[in-house]
């Protein structure tokens, strides 16, 4: 088990093999979920990224779009 102390603005460290294993790099979003029995941390993956790919089925701009629009629905 791994400990972090929270500072006075609200941050923690990642200790770096938590960090390296699940893709947390610098400047990588996260997201915070709720869960029963705490806090689950994970990264969001950039969908710019793999925009190119998903020009099939929309612009990359709807397909960010649609993204924002369900996370702003999800989170609240």
């Amino acid at each position: 088990m791994s400990y972090s102390k929270v500072t006075k603005k609200g941050q923690i460290t990642i200790p770096s093999y938590f960090r390296e294993q699940h893709g947390f790099r610098e400047g990588v979003i996260v997201a915070f979920k709720k869960a029963k029995d705490g806090l689950i941390i994970e990264p969001v993956h950039d969908i710019t990224e793999s925009a190119g790919k998903l020009s099939k089925f929309a612009t990359p701009d709807q397909v960010i779009r649609d993204l924002l629009a369900s996370r702003k629905r999800d989170f609240r």
